[in-house]
């Protein structure tokens, strides 16, 4: 089965997208505070329009008195974290952020482990204790998200700039 190469503006396309993506992932590298800074005021939108979801579905039909108290309490705690990160964007966003990065570091590691296969139990250890130490030192979980930010956009704008030399994807 021959596999047809996409189109030229495509692939060009793509090799423009590689190039921002590394370009992202080398600042993250290169600027490290800034990164974690505009991660920081992400985090806080996006709380933010949880905290309007939430409190537009206490208005909706079909739920209990219980369900709209529920979304209520959500909404507001919802809300009081977003304005503690937004008055206090360095000390609170940054725990919040590294305590993020830690649950889900943690998570992980007991999926590697899970898969019972001897590399992927110690991989998934490492990635434990780095949970671990992120949840208690959140400035750890806070790094390790912007490292992990900038290797991510590196290895995709690589991909992208690969797909569109070649006019379909490698991997």
């Amino acid at each position: 089965m021959v596999e047809e190469k996409t189109s030229g503006w495509l692939r060009i396309a793509e090799i423009i997208a590689g190039i921002i993506a590394i370009v992202l992932g080398g600042y993250a590298i290169a600027y490290p505070g800034i990164t974690e800074a505009t991660l920081i005021a992400l985090l806080a939108f996006g709380l933010l329009v949880l905290s309007a979801v939430e409190f537009v579905r206490i208005f909706s039909t079909g739920i209990s008195g219980w369900q709209r108290l529920l979304n209520l309490i959500l909404s507001v705690i919802v809300f009081l974290i977003a304005l503690a990160i937004l008055i206090y964007p360095i000390f609170v966003g940054g725990i919040v952020l590294g305590w993020l990065v830690a649950i889900a570091l943690i998570i992980a590691g007991a999926m590697f482990i899970a898969r019972g296969t001897v590399g992927m139990a110690i991989l998934g250890i490492i990635v434990l204790i780095i949970g671990f130490w992120a949840l208690f030192f959140p400035a750890v979980g806070g790094l390790a998200l912007v490292v992990l930010l900038a290797i991510g956009l590196i290895i995709l704008g690589l991909e992208l700039i690969i797909a569109g030399l070649l006019g379909r994807w490698a991997f």
